[in-house]
């Protein structure tokens, strides 16, 4: 297989409404875009997909840094190689991530987008579908991972289940909000706190009571607490049964992580505060958290949640998969895959699509079904369209998107107001 080329843009994706947390609220998304085109031996042509958000309070990344990342670093050494087999392609991938120190460095959104679609082509030209790459990865990459860590290339899970996420709002919303995830089918809920204690016991207390008794509830305060705020905060929503709390305390304050977890009932989960495999490797070596929620664009993609995922599975922490807010069906796609590859994550976030998005850039909805249980992208299709991802780019929508893309990363620290004008 000939590396053709690699294409990177821009997309900017507008929300229907305002999703706000305690670190930002956004009204749209700004992601990048990864296309790469593939010639077999036989002169045939595949072309994968891939995407990744950057976010700067994330893992530091800007649209603009990520996609020079992938343009000036990463794309120049796989541009124009051929590679006899996927251990070749895999040995290359896994090389630039070394190299570029990737396992210890905050910038997986950019690696992350070009690994998709590399790997896209490859399940493509293997005529295989997304959720079967993981099992080549590892077949091929022995020295990575465990034997028998991950299934053969036939064994995957036929669904997964989606738990909903709930930003900061008015009671109002809130009511609504809540009320439709009930009849939804969603049976786990994640709710955003770190607003004053009342507003967010009050929250909590009307989430169990709309939700019911058997509901998983959870709460996200993204880095808002201190440590004694933490304290107070989960003995103040202790009787509402919360099942987990993640991020409570700011990302850098490790010591804090450890006094939680060793100190309340609650299942204390990483996000933030988990973007590279060095730090999976201190969180688990401080015994500073129960879980981890892994989100593919923040930790670089599929190789390295891969990894995430057997470090946690040897060392009794708990998974999640989450994922940014804004992703295109690109991005949910590869999610939901993941999520099938592995089968035994506690929650899987995300896939909101058609509620959140003004517009998305693929044709087949990765929108959370009703009943929140999902099978595998593509499934219901002819036998071609479930090779890769499953998905279908909307090349109008994807013009679209990316038509301002000269004025958007310039604008995309300003006003909202003033953003939207642009575009």
């Amino acid at each position: 297989m000939l590396i053709r080329s690699i294409n990177c843009q821009p997309v900017m994706l507008p929300f229907r409404f305002s999703f706000g947390h305690a670190l930002a609220s956004r009204n749209f998304s700004i992601n990048l875009v990864v296309s790469v085109k593939v010639v077999l031996e036989d002169g045939r042509e595949v072309i994968g997909w891939g995407e990744s958000v950057p976010r700067d309070y994330v893992t530091g990344e800007t649209p603009e840094g990520a996609m020079a990342a992938i343009n000036y670093t990463y794309a120049p050494q796989l541009q124009g190689r051929f590679f006899s087999s996927a251990a070749e392609l895999l040995a290359a991938l896994n090389l630039i991530f070394t190299d570029n120190m990737l396992g210890h460095k905050a910038a997986g959104a950019s690696f992350c987008a070009l690994e998709l679609a590399m790997l896209d082509a490859l399940a493509k030209i293997k005529n295989i579908s997304f959720s079967q790459v993981p099992a080549i990865i590892a077949a091929n990459m022995p020295m990575q991972f465990a034997a028998g860590a991950w299934p053969q290339v036939d064994v995957k899970h036929d669904t997964m289940r989606y738990g909903g996420v709930v930003p900061f709002g008015k009671k109002t919303l809130l009511k609504l909000l809540l009320s439709f995830y009930k009849r939804y089918g969603f049976k786990t809920v994640k709710l955003k706190v770190g607003g004053s204690l009342n507003d967010d016991v009050a929250r909590i207390k009307l989430a169990r009571e709309i939700m019911g008794d058997d509901a998983v509830l959870r709460v996200d305060a993204n880095c808002a607490w201190t440590l004694d705020q933490a304290k107070w905060s989960l003995a103040a929503l202790r009787p509402f049964r919360i099942a987990s709390c993640e991020q409570p305390v700011p990302a850098s304050d490790i010591d804090a992580l450890i006094d939680l977890t060793a100190s309340v009932p609650e299942t204390i989960m990483v996000d933030e505060s988990l973007t590279t495999m060095q730090q999976a490797e201190t969180l688990i070596e401080r015994q500073a958290c129960n879980a981890f929620n892994i989100r593919l664009s923040k930790v670089g993609g599929i190789v390295s949640a891969m990894k995430m995922v057997e470090l946690a599975r040897a060392n009794n922490i708990e998974c999640h998969l989450g994922a940014q807010v804004g992703e295109s069906g690109i991005l949910a796609a590869a999610q939901r895959h993941f999520a099938l590859s592995c089968g035994d994550f506690a929650n899987v976030e995300g896939a909101m699509n058609l509620f959140l998005l003004k517009g998305d850039l693929i044709k087949e909805s990765m929108t959370v079904p009703l009943g929140a249980v999902a099978g595998a992208p593509g499934a219901s299709t002819n036998a071609s369209a479930r090779a890769g991802l499953g998905i279908t780019i909307l090349p109008r929508n994807l013009e679209k998107y990316a038509q301002c893309n000269s004025e958007m990363l310039g604008k995309s620290k300003q006003p909202k107001s003033e953003f939207n004008a642009v575009c």
